[in-house]
């Protein structure tokens, strides 16, 4: 954890700040009430009703629902960002640790392209090998970035950005949820939708062929996520949102001038 001396040599070295990044008012009070009704927050299958102007119900909570599986969302403010500013750093990060770590100090400790490519300054269609601390877990995660067509959501422009990606472990075979992050202007910059579909039918054994099949079934039926998951996920990512977004404009110029 944190940066070595090596890590200070670096031009972006000066938006490192080892320190825990504080919990936003929303992500609090949603905290404070607990669980939303299951069904508050929609399916993945109606994830294009992030399309529509406005705001949903709840843009902050999470649920748990029947089969097991959860839904998380966050809402960001993020006064001076331009979505396209968060499409350049999901593909600028995921090359170092000293860069994944930026996002927040205090949980990310690795970051990696799968492919072993090195910085080629685009996401989509690569996998981001993650460590990280969700509460007091490490995790070793598998990220694996789609087009937002896929899921029924445009490409990337100056009003939004969508970042989708599958999420599983990186040392099992095993895929278990789905997050998209929506990037929409807003007068004063931009806001962040967040939103995570974790477990429950969400689970699969990649390229299993049959016996994969029969083995996701399974998982999906008898995993059982639980409450403290939903919670310390929702808590994350509110704190390393709004960690970023407060030096991304700043992080951005310093690197585009290099």
């Amino acid at each position: 954890m944190g940066y070595r001396p090596e890590d200070y040599t670096t031009s972006y070295a000066q938006f490192f700040k080892d320190i825990q990044p504080p919990l936003h008012d929303t992500a609090r009070a949603a905290l404070s009430l607990g669980a939303l009704p299951a069904g508050a927050l929609p399916p993945l299958e109606q994830v294009a009703a992030l399309l529509q102007s406005g705001y949903a119900a709840a843009e902050t909570g999470y649920t748990l629902e029947p089969d097991g599986s959860q839904r998380v969302a966050v809402h960001t403010g993020m006064s001076g960002v331009s979505p396209l500013m968060w499409h350049w750093w999901f593909g600028w990060h995921g090359n170092l640790a000293n860069r994944y770590k930026l996002w927040h100090p205090k949980a990310h400790r690795d970051a990696r392209w799968a492919d072993g490519k090195g910085d080629l300054g685009y996401y989509i269609g690569r996998t981001s090998l993650i460590e990280e601390y969700i509460g007091d877990t490490m995790e070793k995660a598998a990220i694996r970035f789609i087009p937002p067509a896929q899921l029924g959501l445009p490409d990337a422009g100056e009003g939004a950005v969508y970042i989708c990606a599958r999420v599983g472990y990186a040392h099992w075979p095993i895929d278990f949820g789905w997050l998209v992050h929506q990037l929409r202007a807003t007068p004063d910059g931009a806001e962040m939708r967040s939103r995570f579909w974790m477990g429950g039918a969400h689970i699969e054994v990649r390229k299993g062929g049959a016996g994969g099949r029969l083995l996701s079934k399974i998982l999906q039926k008898t995993v059982r996520l639980p409450e403290k998951q939903a919670r310390e996920l929702l808590a994350h990512c509110s704190e390393e949102m709004n960690c970023l977004a407060s030096f991304l404009p700043a992080l951005y110029s310093v690197c585009h001038s290099d």
